[in-house]
């Protein structure tokens, strides 16, 4: 479990980090201190969403890793596929989480770790949202 959650908490340092410094480019495309328009919105948005992309897809990583150390798998038939891991990994960093794929063994913790990532994520996406999409009602 130790492993797992040393994985865990490296994927979150690596995630957080990755966020935070796409969101400040989103910031330097679509500034919060001025009125969103046109390209500039696109851009900033665009920017988020490939942010939240490639944390998925680094937690996917991630769950592949930790898997092939025998740390646990994943309760779905007959094996995980590349868009599997992707798949799953974007319904949990997200707090989706559906339910069709769920890990088993350890991988719970790089679950859990990533499920709270997802929501600081988002926290931080929100903050910025809010603070350009304000500036256009005034």
């Amino acid at each position: 479990m130790i492993t797992a959650l040393l994985i865990g908490v490296v994927l979150f340092i690596l995630g957080l980090s990755l966020h935070l410094g796409m969101l400040r480019l989103a910031k330097r495309v679509s500034p919060p201190g001025r009125a969103p328009r046109g390209a500039r919105l696109v851009g900033g948005s665009l920017i988020v969403l490939v942010s939240h992309l490639a944390v998925a897809a680094l937690f996917a990583l991630g769950f592949a890793f930790a898997a092939s150390l025998g740390l646990g798998g994943f309760a779905k038939e007959p094996s995980m596929a590349w868009m599997d891991y992707y798949y799953f990994s974007l319904i949990t960093v997200t707090t989706v989480g559906l339910g069709n794929i769920y890990p088993t063994q350890h991988l719970r913790v790089i679950t859990g770790i990533a499920s709270l990532t997802g929501f600081l994520l988002i926290s931080c996406t929100a903050q910025y949202v809010y603070q350009t999409m304000s500036k256009q009602e005034e």
